[in-house]
């Protein structure tokens, strides 16, 4: 995918700078889950955040996705303050430059392996022709090419979180976020995923951040951070 005309190219694919997160009814009544959060994710990264439930994991995915923004500080996806953009900015930077991935698949059930891979293209209207191709081959690659045109509902839970994969990089992603992706799975399954999902976003070249409450899982990432009282520190 071209880079973005307003993005930096050669800038970091993620960074966080002193982000802090809290949540409330009002300001009177606030509660910090993220404080003063520092991280760089460069190309071709490997990173895992591990903590236990309640810590922020998701919250921290969330920003790096510009699902949410930070209450303090900020976050740079190649370059680019996404509080500086507008709603439908960071939908457009999400679609196009970032792959998300969830531990409960969110896939649509009624829908085919292949459709459920092309869902970013065909929202976006892109023609068939132009994303028909690239589903199968990221199916190919999964293991789930001969599947293609049977409904999602049919497959096991590791199954539909490799579909969720392959949606995940459709539009070649330059920044992947993950979240729990082995959470709902049991340990082969599990297994078979996070190789899937390594392997993948090292020969799609893009960055990969994922958040985990396994040390185990947490040990295949290139750099390991943990998340306490709302504080990042070596994992």
């Amino acid at each position: 995918m071209p880079h973005d005309a307003t993005t930096a190219p050669d800038a970091p694919a993620l960074v966080l700078e002193h982000v802090a997160r809290s949540f409330g009814r009002d300001a009177a009544d606030q509660r910090p889950v993220l404080r003063d959060v520092s991280l760089t994710v460069t190309a071709g990264d490997v990173v895992a955040v591990v903590g236990r439930s309640g810590s922020g994991k998701s919250t921290l995915l969330h920003l790096a996705a510009g699902i949410d923004l930070p209450s303090a500080g900020r976050v740079l996806v190649h370059g680019r303050d996404l509080r500086t953009l507008g709603d439908r900015e960071r939908t457009l930077m999400r679609r196009d430059r970032i792959g998300l991935v969830f531990q409960f698949f969110h896939l649509l059930p009624h829908l085919t392996l292949r459709d459920n891979v092309a869902l970013p293209d065909l929202i976006a209207g892109v023609s068939p022709a132009r994303w028909r191709a690239r589903a199968l081959e990221l199916l190919d690659r999964v293991g789930l090419a001969d599947r293609a045109d049977e409904p999602v509902q049919r497959l096991s839970g590791g199954e539909m979180q490799r579909v969720a994969v392959c949606r995940a990089l459709l539009r070649r992603p330059t920044l992947l976020l993950a979240d729990e992706p082995t959470g709902n799975l049991d340990d082969a399954s599990g297994a078979l995923v996070m190789d899937l999902l390594l392997r993948l976003a090292r020969e799609e070249g893009s960055a990969l951040v994922f958040v985990t409450h396994s040390r185990e899982i947490a040990a295949l990432a290139r750099t390991a951070v943990r998340l306490h009282d709302g504080a990042l520190e070596p994992a």
